[in-house]
């Protein structure tokens, strides 16, 4: 189809004026294109946080890194502007490979399973908890939920499932040596989640004797 002799740009003029120009299906189209623009531009920013517990102190703590990061997303990020986010936080959970050690018998039950599933949900809970709880006294709005598997693969898979506007990640700051046997998390998200990652360093007077803890 040819284009016509002129050409209107819609952002150089006011839907009123398009009106008289275009047929009528397509100025509705139009207004209801801008209508849902200035719809997206009120919503608050949906910003995604993946949490896990300290690796020294255990649940319901979380890491140092991911307490990093979430302190730099209340105070470089959102500020004062409390009402203008969303934060989705995500804690993903590995597979206990030591979750019979605590047990008298190496025979396990159905009811063993069960109930070390029901103490690996309380555990995770209550490291959201410490996020959801801050989220509620500062008036920002939040969710929260757990995950199984492999967090790099599991958070990656939830970006593309929840489409954040952001997703922010804390870091260990792991030199080249370290990152080839323990790998980071953080890195993977930056290579493969589908949106903005922003990963935050720990500051390095938190930093264990061992950098591979948090």
């Amino acid at each position: 189809m040819s284009q016509p002799a002129f050409w209107l740009s819609k952002s150089k003029f006011p839907l009123n004026f398009l009106r008289f120009f275009l047929p009528r299906k397509a100025a509705r189209a139009s207004s209801e294109r801008a209508s849902a623009a200035m719809a997206d531009s009120s919503a608050p920013t949906r910003v995604m946080m993946a949490v896990n517990e300290s690796s020294l102190k255990g649940y319901p703590h979380p890491s140092i890194s991911c307490r990093a990061a979430f302190d730099w997303t209340l105070s470089k990020l959102i500020r004062s502007n409390t009402g203008g986010f969303h934060l989705l936080f995500l804690h993903v959970q590995v597979p206990d490979e030591d979750g019979f050690d605590d047990m008298d018998s190496i025979y396990a039950s159905p009811e063993d399973f069960h109930q070390m599933k029901q103490r690996d949900k309380i555990r995770g809970l209550h490291l959201l908890e410490y996020f959801v709880n801050q989220c509620h006294q500062l008036g920002i709005k939040c969710e929260a939920w757990i995950r199984h598997g492999d967090p790099k693969e599991v958070i990656c898979s939830e970006v593309k499932r929840v489409h954040p506007d952001l997703l922010v990640v804390g870091s260990r700051g792991l030199g080249p040596f370290q990152r080839v046997f323990v790998g980071t998390v953080s890195e993977f998200c930056v290579k493969h989640a589908e949106c903005p990652v922003i990963t935050i360093k720990r500051k390095a007077n938190e930093a264990p004797q061992d950098p591979v803890d948090d």
